[in-house]
């Protein structure tokens, strides 16, 4: 390896080193209300109504803004529009830490949720053009694990900074934070190697960008990447992040830190199984073969959990376990969609399935809302049979993504077509 290889590489490194910090900063934003949600109401006077479109806010404006920044990130780069975005995330901040009521907190969690958009897919596009394609599920698989730094810090070490500082003081802390990345991404992130044909690409006209993501939509992978993303992602977190609690309290009376901590264990579970179904793949020399092993167990697991009436909590638990560690592939579904798109397409397709993903999210949520409460008052303690149902709709719903995701051409984790 000459001096100018081993050169490059560094900088790779310290490139990807400096976007997983962005998405440490996107994740933190994302679950961050669920911390000091009961001091904010309190001090605000705001109620629960209030509070759920204040949280939601994140994940419309996050999603709304997937398409144009797609074809943003296609004409200028990640270079520019993810430091960029990160700003409006700065601003947000501060306005969400100076809010006197409910109107300037969803307008601080709009202005977030539109600067957090690229946080995930821009190093993404960045990591498909500095590294090699057989490392790229690894790399984007460690991406994610280490955004989870995020989720963690949003919650025991916001407690402690927002009891220390106010929460007000937490999120000026953290816009600073933030603004510091961004101006590290702009000044050390390269959208492409030194030599490569992507290092300055040519600007496409307004018409361009509308027909690269025309042309986006003609792939017919595209299409069934979309189909399983809708429902992998948003099945996972549903259960994980929604359900999995009131689960354990209602029907095996898992109580508070008991809670917390299975909770806890579920999620350093995920992390440590999408990097395991990174290893996979290459295992078994086929991304298609590692989603639709990890789905179809998934499925089965929820199934079991459908129909198995009364488990222990031993059971359950290992049950969910299971679930969790089956689940974990949909981050090589990413890796698939990037496999079929030109690189000049990145930036539209990969954030095109993103918005799926979100969509979904917000679908299979609202919707299991609906099934486990229609089995009793609202307020009450669901039943075993409510959780049961919302279980079997869930198997269903992944059942039918993973039947379009069939149809789908398979790809090799080494580069091209698998044998």
């Amino acid at each position: 390896m000459t001096s100018p290889d081993r050169a490059a590489i560094r900088q790779g490194l310290v490139i990807y080193a400096v976007l997983c910090a962005g998405l440490v900063a996107s994740q933190f934003f994302r679950v961050s209300n669920a911390v000091i949600a009961p001091e904010l109401m309190e001090e605000l006077a705001i109620g629960t109504e209030t509070m759920g479109v204040v949280n939601g806010t994140y994940f419309l404006a996050f999603a709304a803004m997937q398409i144009p920044a797609g074809m943003l990130l296609d004409r200028y780069g990640a270079r520019r529009m993810v430091p960029g975005l990160f700003l409006l995330a700065v601003a947000g901040s501060v306005l969400y830490a100076a809010a006197q009521g409910g109107p300037e907190l969803i307008a601080g969690r709009a202005l977030i949720g539109i600067g957090c958009a690229l946080g995930l897919m821009g190093p993404m596009v960045v990591i498909a053009r500095w590294f090699e394609p057989e490392r790229y599920a690894r790399l984007i698989s460690l991406l994610f694990t280490v955004g989870g730094l995020g989720s963690l810090m949003a919650s025991t070490p916001l407690a402690a900074v927002s009891e220390a500082i106010g929460w007000r003081g937490a999120f000026y802390l953290m816009a600073a934070l933030t603004g510091v990345i961004a101006v590290l991404i702009y000044l050390i992130v390269r959208d492409a190697p030194p030599g490569s044909s992507q290092e300055e690409p040519r600007r496409e006209t307004m018409g361009e960008m509308w027909r690269g993501l025309r042309e986006v939509l003609a792939l017919r992978d595209m299409w069934w990447i979309c189909a399983v993303q809708f429902v992998s992602y948003g099945t996972m977190l549903t259960i994980v992040g929604l359900w999995a609690g009131p689960y354990l309290n209602d029907v095996h009376g898992l109580r508070g830190v008991d809670r917390g901590n299975a909770l806890l264990g579920l999620n350093v579970l995920l992390f440590a199984a999408v990097m395991l179904f990174s290893q996979t793949e290459r295992w078994l020399d086929s991304r298609k073969k590692a989603v639709m092993g990890g789905g179809c167990a998934a499925v089965a697991v929820l199934l079991v959990l459908a129909f198995l009436s009364g488990p222990g909590l031993w059971t359950a638990l290992a049950l969910l376990a299971l679930f969790t560690m089956a689940s974990a592939f949909f981050m090589l579904i990413h890796a698939h969609a990037r496999a079929i798109l030109p690189d000049r397409l990145i930036g539209r397709g990969l954030t095109l399935q993103n918005l799926s993903v979100m969509l979904g999210v917000f679908v299979i949520q609202a919707l299991t809302g609906v099934i486990v409460g229609s089995f009793g008052p609202e307020g009450a303690e669901a039943p075993e049979i409510a959780y049961r149902a919302a279980f079997g709709f869930l198997a269903l719903s992944l059942a039918l993504g993973l039947a379009f995701y069939a149809r789908i051409s398979d790809v090799s984790p080494r580069g091209g077509e698998a044998g």
